[in-house]
């Protein structure tokens, strides 16, 4: 019964070390977008 104690806290510290990346992507994935929009603005591209 332990050991599946042990591997449960093992996983959930395994998804927390992806989340921070993963939550850093979408925030410059997030800043790119817009971004990109300004440089449409500015260059007058329509979409």
């Amino acid at each position: 019964m332990t050991w599946i104690f042990a591997l449960t806290g093992v996983a959930v510290a395994g998804l927390a070390v992806l989340a921070w990346p993963a939550a850093r992507v979408l925030a410059a994935a997030r800043e790119l977008r817009a971004e990109i929009d300004r440089a449409e603005g500015r260059l007058g591209l329509s979409k």
